[in-house]
């Protein structure tokens, strides 16, 4: 195999006097002044950067104000909505409780009256029951007591009502009679 040569530009013995040939002061200046311009610039990379990282996410602050804003305002939007039509259903419940309410006390109310004259009626006709009865036991005491003292009269020779009437019957007719032949002119 064939070897590669690579040609190298400076040696290192030329590198090496370049180096010597500046001052120690002027390189570590210079190093320095390089860090501390590498690290200006790495800051303001990074100022930068964190500005840009700040202005989005103030970007998305405001994104997502604007949005909890707008739901906020849907929220409360709907929930308004929610309360009318809470109230609409409460009114509506309250106006049927109070028809419903209506009915029954009509419903009682007609009740009472069928009641109040079905026990009217059965008042009526006890009440009629019991004078009737009472009519009943007073006549068949009176019927009783007139029996009984018919027997007494009779047991003592007095004539009852009934001989009485009988007897003012015959009496009427005989007076009748007699009027009847004095006119005829029958002297008597």
């Amino acid at each position: 195999m064939a070897k590669k040569t690579i040609k190298r530009t400076t040696t290192p013995r030329t590198a090496a006097k370049k180096t010597a040939a500046v001052p120690a002061s002027v390189t570590a200046r210079s190093v320095a002044l390089a860090g501390i311009g590498a690290g200006v610039s790495a800051i303001e990379r990074a100022q930068g950067e964190a500005m840009k990282v700040y202005s989005t996410i103030a970007k998305q602050a405001d994104a997502l104000r604007s949005m909890t804003a707008e739901a906020t305002e849907t929220l409360l939007a709907k929930t308004g909505m929610f309360v009318r039509e809470g109230k609409k259903i409460q009114h509506k419940a309250a106006v049927t409780a109070q028809q419903q309410a209506n009915e029954a006390a009509k419903e009682v109310e007609s009740f009472a009256k069928k009641s109040q004259k079905a026990l009217k009626q059965n008042v009526s006709e006890t009440i009629d029951a019991a004078v009737a009865n009472a009519k009943e036991g007073v006549t068949h005491l009176e019927h009783v007591f007139e029996t009984r003292v018919a027997r007494t009269l009779n047991t003592f020779g007095v004539p009852s009502a009934q001989n009485v009437r009988d007897l003012q019957a015959r009496m009427a007719e005989l007076q009748k009679a007699l009027n009847q032949l004095n006119r005829r002119g029958v002297g008597v």
